[in-house]
């Protein structure tokens, strides 16, 4: 069952409440309250699972997404990051050391302040379109 209520960090110090507003049988989405209709923000969290039996993939989604509203022209503009993490079902290959490995390595690529150093130098990079 999904948590009524995440709290992502935003940042070192801030976390942000996401409430769950609808579950189904792939998935939740959670939303902040007190958002205009129009511009929500939220994180979408969709599985697709394959058959027990099969040799593929299990696939999580995770979608964070924010509208806003041009306060000047009223135009909408949405910001996303998408993460498709792909878990095989064949484990003697891939694990879950391997698997766990993969989502820190991900999650460190993105926490600057992770290292401690308090800075936003990858994502800084990220957002200018370069390479790490």
């Amino acid at each position: 069952m999904a948590t009524s209520i995440i709290y992502p960090h935003k940042n070192y110090a801030v976390t942000e409440a996401f409430n769950l507003t609808s579950v189904g049988a792939d998935g939740a989405t959670y939303k902040v309250a007190g958002r205009a209709l129009a511009c929500p923000y939220s994180i979408e969290m969709k599985r697709k699972l394959t058959p027990s039996t099969s040799a593929g993939n299990d696939h999580l989604t995770i979608r964070i997404a924010r509208v806003e509203r041009n306060t000047t022209n009223l135009k909408l503009a949405t910001g996303q990051v998408l993460i498709d993490i792909s878990i095989p079902k064949d484990t003697s290959i891939i694990g879950t050391t391997a698997q766990t490995e993969l989502l820190r390595i991900a999650s460190s690529l993105l926490d600057d302040y992770g290292t401690g150093d308090n800075s936003s130098a990858n994502i800084a990079q990220i957002l200018s379109g370069g390479d790490l």
